[in-house]
């Protein structure tokens, strides 16, 4: 939550005008990331895939994972990989961080602490949203600040209903704009460290953006090796094929590369940090259930039925995990998902005295790609 000083004016004085407090978080319904589309692909000139475009040295740890440009006041922190990105834009349309937010759908950002407002993280001041994609910025009628808020529902509530009739909410502006935060809070790099840095083209961010869903310590230098044999392509569908045997060598690549993705991208859709609430059902088998804020967010999908795995991390007593199908899915009642456990064991063994520390894992099942295999043996 931010209240954010004339910016524009005086950058000193922001951080004295910076306003934090715990707020109940509410997401936004809408979501603008289908505005930014991915790099033109043949904005490349003058990239020689830009490896060896940025002199040999040492950079901090806040340097920009694409071209390692680290003036503080020019670099972001994306807080779901922890890696650092800046408002450069290279051989691209986009800068370098809203490029990473897009592709990898990631949207929650913090500045740097030495930048001039400091390591906030931006957010919703009324409901906390920090999706950045949501966030804009109304200036106070009589004060020189300004406020972050969230275009829906804050921002669209209308002056009669807002809780602070200081805000003049028809003045409220997205924080991003023509692909690029804005200025007054992520500055441009110099031209001379522009042209320092590397210059990737945007089949090489796209390259690296891959490869980190694998490796997340993957490097530039990685790609441009091919470690991760992402050069690798597979045999191209054909119209025609002469026997079957043939049909197998084209398909079965392409269904083993579906059956791969599909199963990072299942394991990479696990929370952390769930409130559960222990229930018994009409059939005696234990009920819990939760919020899923990447539900809610649409980063996931969820049916009833699908299998999850619900897994105790805390301290409490011992790591406990089980396995259960998921039996209510949320409605205009109720935001929770429910999931109904599997009998098994002692049923005492269940953590119902425990309501915090959970995770729930999704699990991924080959059924399918299996039998597109099998059908072509």
């Amino acid at each position: 939550m931010a209240a954010i000083g004339n910016i524009m004016d005086d950058d000193m004085s922001v951080r004295e005008s910076l306003a934090t407090g715990s707020r109940r978080r509410r997401m936004g319904d809408e979501d603008d990331i289908d505005v930014y589309d991915d790099d033109d692909e043949g904005r490349s000139a003058g990239s020689n895939n830009g490896v060896k475009d940025v002199a040999d040295e040492e950079l901090p740890a806040h340097a920009c994972a694409y071209c390692g440009i680290h003036n503080a006041s020019a670099v972001v922190k994306c807080l779901i990989c922890s890696k650092w990105f800046c408002s450069a834009r290279g051989n691209t349309s986009s800068s370098h961080i809203v490029n990473h937010l897009v592709r990898s759908r990631h949207k929650e950002v913090q500045l740097h602490p030495s930048s001039s407002l400091g390591d906030t993280t931006l957010e919703c001041y009324s409901c906390g949203t920090k999706n950045v994609f949501l966030l804009g910025f109304i200036p106070a009628k009589s004060d020189s600040v300004v406020v972050l808020l969230c275009r829906q529902p804050c921002a669209s509530m209308g002056q009669g209903s807002s809780r602070d009739m200081n805000w003049d909410t028809s003045k409220w502006q997205p924080l991003i704009e023509d692909r690029a935060f804005l200025g007054w809070l992520v500055g441009p790099p110099t031209d001379q460290e522009q042209l320092r840095a590397r210059h990737l083209a945007p089949q090489m961010i796209a390259k690296l953006e891959e490869m980190w869903k694998v490796d997340a310590n993957a490097t530039i230098g990685d790609v441009a090796s091919g470690a991760a044999g992402l050069d690798d392509e597979p045999a191209p569908v054909l119209l025609r094929y002469d026997d079957a045997y043939q049909y197998q060598n084209v398909f079965g690549p392409l269904v083993k590369m579906e059956a791969d993705y599909d199963r990072r991208l299942k394991e990479s859709q696990s929370q952390d940090g769930l409130v559960v609430r222990w229930d018994l059902g009409l059939n005696n088998k234990h009920l819990a259930s939760f919020v899923l804020p990447k539900l809610e967010l649409g980063d996931v999908k969820l049916a009833v039925g699908d299998e999850m795995r619900l897994r105790y991390t805390g301290e409490l007593r011992p790591h406990w995990d089980a396995v259960g199908y998921v039996v209510k899915i949320p409605n205009n009642v109720s935001d929770e998902v429910t999931l109904e456990l599997r009998a098994r064991g002692d049923k005492g063994n269940v953590p119902t005295d425990c309501t915090h520390n959970f995770t729930a894992d999704y699990v991924w099942k080959a059924t399918s790609f299996d039998r597109m295999q099998h059908a072509m043996k």
